[in-house]
């Protein structure tokens, strides 16, 4: 079977022999005719020599069987295909196959039109006959024979310009490129891939009208044929239970892999609606905004970095290698580490020794010392191998010092000098004598090493001195006789390799090369020069920041400052020498410093850098002070705390265009690196406007703040100008920073710490539109220490400074849309106390109010002495512990709120209840005049006190007695403080009368910022379980934020809803009824639904589904809290057009929830944005 004309299925009829393809084959002298006239006119065969017969043969072969399959290949095809099967005559029968084809057709044509002009013409003569001779009509005689009648049109062969047949149709278009292409691919080699195998699909495409002229996206073709594809490759994986998209989203290679669909169509769908998965989930929470629980609110942050479950994993996990892998032959040779003193520019380390961290499996120096006369250190490391036998290691540890002669002469050696340092470890064969032969090897075995300096202390001895560790180095060993293979020394990386890079282990050497590590990460070569930080993009420093490391001013390092394991390569470089880089080789540009572990780091920076679009050196600077940010995170890797920091810069960056250097210094510190010919982040801030004669330099010196001329005090208003505050607000950040370093009163120091502290205290607040003393508020409302920004990050702590700044959004956000402020919020909840002393307008006012207490506002015996109410003594029988007036006073006592009651009917129920338990008889006409006398005093007493409050304080009187209650107090308390302790001076105002006075201002400022109504009150005091409130806030007679919240809640829906708020409270009490029947429950909670709805304009259908999804404990709406979680969804739903099952699901999403939960709600984003028309982001 011949690739140019038979395909798979087609079937040949080869039985017959075509007397033309037999005359074409047959070759004759040159001075023959190509093919005789006479042979065109009979049947005959001809007598057929060995050499045609072979050359018809060898036509078949080839899958030609007719003269017109040899003409639809053009001449040069031809040729170029078979003049060898052909014996060098493919020229001369591809020239016969077109002569006799030309002659075929013209023949054709020739009989056809004589057969049509023959009929034509017996047609014309017989209409010409019949008209002159059998009809008299003059008309008639006249109608001869016309054009059309002699020449009529082939309508038959026409058909509309667009039809699908039409001879200059799309279709035929289409037909012949198809065609072309199937001869391109003729000529091409066997392992060339056709277009049948690329799209499958095509030639069982039906020609019809639905497949030529629907519109259809070409990324739906490509998903389709790409599927398909992708499909028959995965069934032949042994993954055929698994979706296309779900192997899409656990795949990492090539580099534009791992990528998940549902967590595109997410992100990309909501981003459209303006909101971010991460909004949603904790909007959805039913603790929003104050209590979401720790783990929805990291699910938050993670969700806000668009990465998905499987990318997130890629980041976060353990890598399979360490920093430095040492075979047994390494270290009989001698390993030397690389320098560490100049890993850390802004400290001076040069006196740092290594120690290891201890544990089960290895033991060694885990304190320095000082002038220990040891030459070296043992370290001994139990290696493991797969059948978990052990070995006992024993190394040889040195601190290596590298000292540079300077002008060729000898300078003393104290090591005292910032000098290079190095670990040395050494495989001793005499110190491992007891471990035999390694046939059972290799065997396994890991270390921890520090470099670290010695704490700060005056208690330091020559031995066992505590160390501050600065740096981590890690290894691993492989123990094994000599000659064994790599693949068996580090068998993880074959897999590592293979998923990663998509090539072997053995193959990875070839990754040194940039070409072939451009190739295999899909990356250019400017790109790897910045993510080496080289070439263009070396890094750059302020030189208006001094530091203290003085090793790069030694002449002691051939190390350059900055260096990438400084800034812009920090992290691929894991902060260590030496470091990656670009270098020319006889072979080409090659990757210097590299190894499986930084192999491992660049997989995973790569991705993260085409998932986030940032630029490298911007993307280390954002991960590295996320890491250094972490206390315990010492080897440098991407952890959780690391994306919850990379999700919130995201949702920031997102919503307030925060750029990745501010971020970095809020969270760590502020950076005096650049790349390139670009301006550090912090001249940016204090040096670039020419305001002073010389910029602000940092040189770790102390100045004072509190100066008002010389150094001190420029440095203070260079600092003002780039923080842009006053001094005034400088003067107000300036202890807490000071106090949270330690340092002596009225004194900071010149050097990044400081700086940055004051950045955040400025910048953060300000990013929300608050002042920094607002921030100062702020970060003690929600922390209760005013100074926490000043304070280092940690993340990963409980309350740590990225959930601050998530929670001080939307705090500042709840703010702006009330009247409330910082000051006022914070007077509110008791964190910040007014100073408040006696004064002669509090004597007035409290004298006022006594001298109001006359015998016509209080009870007296006497009122009691009335004829229809004879024969009772009501005064002993009222007035009593139990009673409901004071007989000292006859002042009314507190009547119980109950709600839906009146004072009067509860003043009645307590009457009735006295003088039931004393057992006396009134009728009902002698309680109802006692209930009258008793309301009418408790009527003007009210009246006296809320008066002068409304009077003093501004606020309503008929909100006084329940704003007395509200603050801890009643009517009856205050008049009996008033009566019993009447101060005559201000100096006789005691405690409980400015207790009184602030706790009324303090609550006459929440009723006016609220617009608190009496309704709302009484509510809130009769009621306070249908607000939500938790039994502690109930009991509290303080306020919190909780309440103070909700409060502004209910006035918002109040303003929102469609009903009145006569119907809300109406609501409440009949959702909160508990004498509803049980068995019609369901249908009860249905009914609470339509009510709500009604209140709110919702689906009830959507409410209802809410309760029942949402964990409620009766499947109805009852509190204030759980109204609001309703509303939030009903915003949601019409903002994102998603009904609430989504938005639940939605809102449930973690890191560890399954494809299917994903791509559910994937569709069902992808759906609502089609509902709306927006089919350009489906």
């Amino acid at each position: 079977m011949d690739k140019y004309k038979n395909s798979p299925g087609e079937k040949q009829d080869i039985t017959k022999v075509s007397p033309l393809l037999s005359a074409v084959a047959e070759m004759k002298s040159p001075a023959s005719s190509i093919l005789p006239t006479s042979y065109m006119l009979s049947n005959s065969v001809q007598k057929e020599d060995n050499s045609a017969i072979t050359l018809l043969n060898t036509l078949q072969r080839l899958g030609y069987h007719s003269i017109f399959d040899i003409i639809e290949v053009s001449k040069q095809r031809f040729i170029k295909r078979h003049n060898e099967s052909l014996l060098g005559h493919a020229e001369v029968i591809f020239d016969k196959a077109v002569s006799a084809a030309n002659q075929l057709v013209q023949n054709y044509r020739q009989r056809q039109l004589r057969d049509y002009d023959g009929t034509t013409l017996r047609e014309a003569n017989h209409q010409a006959r019949y008209f002159a001779y059998s009809n008299d009509n003059a008309d008639e005689k006249e109608k001869l024979p016309d054009y059309s009648n002699l020449f009529p049109e082939p309508w038959d062969n026409f058909c509309q310009p667009d039809a699908i047949e039409s001879l200059d149709s799309p279709v035929n278009y289409l037909l012949d490129l198809y065609k072309f292409v199937k001869q391109i691919e003729l000529d091409g080699s066997n392992n060339a891939v056709g277009l049948e195998q690329r799209r499958a699909d095509i030639p069982d495409l039906l020609l019809d009208s639905d497949n030529l002229y629907k519109e259809i996206t070409a990324i739906s073709v490509v998903n389709d044929v790409l599927s398909k594809s992708a499909r028959e490759y995965i069934d032949q994986t042994g993954q055929a239970d698994k979706t296309v998209n779900q192997v899409l989203g656990e795949t990492r290679f090539p580099f534009i892999l791992p990528y998940s669909l549902p967590s595109q169509q997410i992100n990309k769908g909501l981003a459209e609606k303006e909101t971010e998965l991460g909004t949603i989930i904790q909007q959805v929470d039913q603790q929003f905004p104050w209590h979401i629980l720790t783990e929805k609110h990291d699910q938050a942050l993670f969700a806000y970095t668009q990465l998905s479950k499987e990318q997130m994993t890629l980041l976060t996990e353990k890598s399979p290698f360490s920093q430095n892998f040492l075979s047994r032959e390494q270290l009989i040779k001698r390993y030397f580490s690389t320098s560490t003193t100049e890993v850390l520019p802004e400290r001076d380390i040069s006196k740092h020794a290594y120690i290891i961290l201890s544990g089960e499996n290895i033991t060694g120096p885990t304190s320095l010392s000082d002038n220990v006369d040891k030459a070296y250190d043992e370290i001994v490391i139990t290696c493991e191998n797969k059948a978990k036998e052990t070995i006992k290691v024993k190394l040889r540890g040195e601190n290596v010092l590298t000292y540079n002669r300077v002008k060729a002469r000898m300078e003393p050696f104290d090591n005292s000098s910032p000098f290079s340092r190095q670990l040395k470890l050494t495989y001793v064969e005499s110190d491992n004598s007891e471990i035999g032969n390694l046939d059972n090897g290799p065997f396994f075995g890991e270390m921890t090493v520090y470099a670290a300096v010695p704490k700060e202390s005056e208690n330091n001895t020559s031995v066992n001195i505590e160390g501050v560790n600065f740096l981590t180095m890690t290894y691993r060993f492989a123990i094994a006789k000599q000659g064994t293979e790599q693949s068996e020394l580090l068998p993880e990386a074959e897999k590592f390799f293979q998923d990663n890079y998509g090539i072997s282990a053995d193959d990875s050497v070839k990754l040194t090369e940039i070409l072939s590590f451009g190739q295999q990460t899909g990356s250019k070569v400017t790109d790897l020069e910045h993510l080496f930080s080289s070439g263009d993009f070396r890094p750059l420093v302020s030189p208006n920041v001094v530091f203290s490391n003085p090793i790069f001013n030694s002449e002691q390092t051939s190390e350059y400052f900055p260096a990438p394991y400084h800034y812009g390569g920090v992290y691929i470089n894991s902060g260590q020498l030496e470091a990656l880089s670009i270098v020319r080789t006889d072979s080409g540009r090659q990757i210097n410093a590299v190894s499986d572990f930084r192999y491992d780091r660049m997989n995973r920076f790569i991705r993260l850098q085409r998932w986030l679009a940032l630029p490298y050196h911007q993307l280390d600077l954002l991960v590295t002070s996320a890491i250094k940010a972490e206390p315990k995170n010492m080897e440098l890797a991407i952890s959780n705390n690391t994306l919850r920091a990379l999700g919130l810069f995201q949702h920031l960056s997102t919503q307030y265009k925060v750029l990745p250097e501010a971020f970095a210094g809020w969270i760590y510190q502020i950076t005096p690196f650049s790349i390139s010919n670009n301006i550090p982040f912090f001249d940016q801030l204090f040096n670039q406007s020419k305001l002073f004669d010389q910029p602000l330099i940092l040189d770790g010196k102390v100045f004072s703040y509190t100066e008002n001329q010389g150094d001190g005090a420029k440095t203070v208003k260079q600092l003002c100008a780039g923080l842009a505050i006053s001094v005034s607000t400088f003067q107000v950040i300036a202890p807490i920073v000071a106090s949270a370093l330690k340092l002596a009163s009225g004194k900071l120091v010149r050097n990044l710490d400081v700086v940055s502290r004051l950045y955040r205290l400025v910048t953060i607040p300000r990013l929300f539109g608050f002042s920094a003393e607002d921030g100062l508020i702020l970060a003690d409302i929600l922390t209760d220490k005013s100074g926490y920004l000043a304070n280092i990050p940690a993340l990963g702590e409980k309350d740590d400074i990225l959930s601050i700044i998530a929670r001080m959004e939307v705090l500042t956000s709840w703010l702006a849309k009330t009247k409330l402020t910082p000051i006022k919020l914070s007077l509110l909840l008791g964190k910040t106390q007014l100073p408040l002393v006696p004064t002669s307008g509090m004597l007035t006012f409290y004298k006022g109010i006594s001298d109001g207490l006359t015998d016509n506002v209080c009870l007296k015996k006497s009122d009691f002495n009335r004829q229809e109410i004879n024969g009772i003594d009501w005064w002993i029988a009222l007035s009593d512990k139990e009673g409901v007036f004071d007989g000292d006073n006859g002042l009314v006592k507190d009547i119980p709120l109950i709600w839906g009651k009146t004072d009067e009917e509860s003043l009645r129920k307590k009457i009735e209840d006295i003088v039931k338990e004393k057992e006396i008889n009134p009728d009902n006409n002698q309680i109802n005049i006692v209930l009258q006398i008793i309301l009418q005093a408790k009527t003007a007493q009210e009246s006296l006190l809320s008066s002068a409050v409304a009077g003093e304080y501004g606020v309503s009187k008929d909100i006084v007695p329940l704003q007395l209650r509200w603050l801890g107090s009643s009517v009856y308390s205050v008049l009996k403080l008033v009566l019993d302790n009447t101060p005559e001076k201000v100096e006789d105002i005691q405690k409980e009368f400015l207790d009184l006075t602030y706790s009324l201002l303090i609550y006459t400022q929440l009723i006016n910022a609220l617009s608190v109504s009496n309704n709302l009150l009484l509510l809130r005091l009769t009621n306070p379980k249908w607000f939500g409130l938790s039994a502690d806030e109930i009991t509290k007679i303080s306020l919190s934020l909780d309440e103070i919240f909700l409060l502004n809640r209910y006035q918002d829906l109040l303003e929102n809803a469609k009903q009145n708020e006569d119907k809300i409270q109406e609501y409440f009490t009949f959702v909160n009824n508990e004498t509803l029947p049980q068995a019609e429950e369901d249908d009860n909670n249905y009914k609470c639904a339509q009510l709500l709805a009604e209140i709110l304009d919702w689906d009830p259908d959507e409410i209802y589904l809410a309760c029942e999804k949402g964990g409620l404990e009766k499947t109805r709406v009852m509190t204030l809290s759980q109204i609001d979680w309703i509303r939030r969804l009903q915003q949601l739903s019409v903002k994102t057009n998603l009904s609430v099952e989504p938005l639940l699901g939605a809102g449930a999403l973690d890191v560890n929830s399954g494809f299917e939960a994903f791509q559910s709600i994937g569709e069902a984003v992808m759906a609502a944005l089609k509902t709306q028309g927006d089919d350009e982001n489906v």
